[in-house]
């Protein structure tokens, strides 16, 4: 039926969206910094430049692979250089006004080579610990900018004055991601072909979903393969006359096995909103996309377009935060031609929870759209 093939298209968009909770693309993030060394150092300090290369594993986790070289001047003359190359994780938190910030742990190797002053030759290497703060602002599909200050536990007492040294890094760099396209690579990964299903009788409903297995040739069936006789389908629902406890459902309606009409309800997965605003984050124009062409295609049905949010905050602050987010979401609809004269829009605020709000993870996906097809 109609609205079936609505739920299955719409279904698929939030399935792509669930598939590309992070960004799993390899990027290279070339850098420029400033060393500021331990004072017992005796050096200067002074720009560098440094380059990684990693991918995120999680949607909160990355790990990379990075090296930075500084050459640091020896007061009147000589300079040392230092060179590290290690391994960094970094933990993001969730995005705060389109920033993310970070902290991060490494641990590695450093060189040290040069002169400090004249004749007094410089060259020793040992371990180094790493820990990092920073911000990331996703800039592009391929582009994001990253900030950061690392301080750097160098373990190579190469001065004789000291076991360790304490030194600290400022750094800002730009990771470019590699490969196709982040929504490319996401249709990618969720375009995976159904295993075929067997239909011994040919009456077009799967053996595992078959109650009636045996069904003569060319005979109609329900939606359980039964075959359809004298009593008939006089709704035309699937359900035979003799089993439909609704006789009188609405051509293209959605039944039960009852013949009953059930409300569908479907989750624009993957539709997000800006922190604590109405303002539709860049990467939920793609779902909304693919509802407006779902809806082209089915161009007959109504639906309700309806906001939802967690408990934080009050009721009626929470009420109106839902009534412009499922606004926001109709008006967008409409721009891309839907017709307005098929779609109502209502917010709920914190009335309809599907998850608890006592967990972070219960109250985003409290934080919902959601199309309602009413007829």
């Amino acid at each position: 039926m109609k609205k079936i093939a609505v739920l299955t298209a719409l279904t698929f968009a939030g399935t792509a969206a669930i598939a590309e909770d992070y960004d799993a693309r390899w990027y290279v993030t070339p850098s420029i910094n400033v060393t500021k060394p331990d004072s017992e150092k005796n050096l200067d300090g002074d720009f560098g430049y440094g380059l990684g290369i990693g991918r995120f594993f999680t949607e909160n986790w990355s790990i990379d692979l990075e090296g930075n070289v500084g050459v640091l001047d020896f007061p009147g003359e000589g300079h040392v250089s230092h060179t590290g190359i290690g391994l960094m994780g970094r933990y993001h938190f969730t995005d705060f006004n389109s920033l993310k910030p970070y902290l991060g742990v490494g641990l590695g190797q450093i060189d040290h080579n040069g002169w400090e002053g004249v004749g007094n030759r410089v060259s020793s290497s040992d371990w180094m610990l790493n820990l990092a703060v920073g911000l990331r602002k996703e800039l592009t599909d391929r582009l994001s900018l990253r900030s950061e200050v690392q301080y750097r536990l160098d373990n190579d007492g190469y001065t004789g004055t000291s076991s360790s040294f304490d030194d600290f890094i400022f750094s800002m760099g730009l990771s470019i991601a590699l490969g196709a396209p982040r929504d490319q690579m996401a249709e990618k990964n969720t375009l995976v072909e159904p295993a075929p299903q067997l239909d011994s009788d040919k009456d077009g409903v799967s053996d595992a979903n078959d109650d009636c297995p045996n069904t003569p040739a060319g005979a109609r069936v329900d939606s359980r393969g039964c075959e359809i006789k004298a009593d008939g389908d006089s709704d035309n629902d699937g359900v035979k006359d003799s089993m439909d406890d609704c006789p009188n459902s609405k051509p293209g309606a959605v039944v039960d096995n009852r013949g009953c009409d059930v409300q569908v309800v479907i989750e624009l997965q993957g539709v997000y909103f800006e922190f604590d605003s109405s303002v539709l984050k860049p990467e939920s124009i793609r779902i909304l996309d693919a509802a407006v062409k779902t809806l082209g295609e089915h161009g007959t049905i109504l639906i309700e377009v309806a906001g939802h949010t967690d408990s934080k905050g009050s009721d009626s602050y929470n009420q109106g935060l839902s009534e412009d987010r499922a606004r926001v979401v109709h008006e967008y609809l409409v721009s891309k031609g839907v017709a307005s004269n098929r779609m109502t829009w209502k917010g709920y605020g914190e009335s309809s929870p599907i998850a608890t709000n006592d967990t972070d993870e219960g109250r985003a996906k409290n934080r919902r759209t959601e199309l309602i097809i009413k007829d």
